[in-house]
């Protein structure tokens, strides 16, 4: 095996009962060999201990995180490094957390045979890398209240003809701001213009584009933002370029409508 390393993913269970919703869904394990994490050969917890905080340590320094050492605050199988957030009631959340294991090969009897055919115990890295996914997600749904920044938003822009008249320039339209990868779509819905108006703004999509004849001679847009409401009428390029130029910076606009 070497400096081979393998990884596990399953679902989290307290109880035997999977934790639900989006906040503690998986967890990984990384088996590595020990020259992978550290370079010293020595057995007893302590030893351990004092390594798994060196690595930490290391860690922080590498990524540049403002971390600092909590004693007692480890499991009861070894030191661990967490990256905490404050929620909207202003309570630290753990977004992820990234455990040495000093027992569970132990337990399992895990081992390998390294480049002189001894056994060898493997490390074990116990992180929720799958579960942060999910307990970002939820953190960033309930602090934006389901309005995400532009850049942030899985719809960024929706085009909406005013009749099928002009569906073949609100195609055109989507295709020229989809090559700047940005993503929108295109309704045609056999519906009243102020019924998906009001569908793309209780989706909670940034922009929402309407086009007809005007802008079909002109080669411009009408924009109604979630931020301003109605913006008037814009050349499309202009507008591309200010998209881009939100979604390049993760600028958060403030929201002067109400819905």
């Amino acid at each position: 095996m070497g400096r081979a390393k393998q990884r596990d993913i399953g679902a989290v269970t307290r109880g035997n009962r999977p934790l639900a919703g989006y906040t503690g869904v998986k967890d990984e394990y990384l088996v590595l060999a020990p020259e992978m994490f550290v370079d010293v050969e020595r057995e007893d917890i302590d030893w351990i201990s004092d390594a798994a905080f060196s690595g930490c340590n290391q860690l922080k320094t590498v990524v540049v995180l403002n971390g600092f050492r909590t004693i007692g605050e480890a499991a009861f199988y070894g030191p661990k490094v967490d990256i905490n957030a404050k929620n909207v009631y202003g309570k630290e959340d753990t977004m992820i957390t990234i455990q040495w294991d000093a027992l569970l090969a132990e337990q399992f009897d895990m081992y390998y045979i390294d480049e002189k055919g001894d056994k060898v115990r493997p490390y074990i890295i116990h992180r929720t890398s799958m579960g942060c996914y999910e307990r970002t997600l939820a953190w960033l749904i309930e602090k934006y209240a389901g309005m995400f920044p532009t850049w942030l938003c899985p719809e960024q822009v929706r085009v909406l003809p005013i009749s099928d008249k002009y569906a073949d320039y609100a195609d055109s339209v989507a295709a020229k701001i989809r090559e700047h990868k940005i993503y929108v779509e295109a309704d045609h819905r056999a519906e009243k213009l102020g019924y998906k108006i009001r569908d793309a703004r209780l989706a909670r999509v940034p922009y929402i584009l309407v086009v007809g004849e005007k802008e079909q001679e002109t080669g411009a847009v009408s924009v109604r933002s979630r931020f301003l409401g109605d913006e008037g009428q814009k050349p499309l390029e202009q507008f591309i370029n200010d998209i881009c130029e939100e979604i390049r910076t993760k600028a958060i606009r403030k929201i002067e409508v109400t819905e």
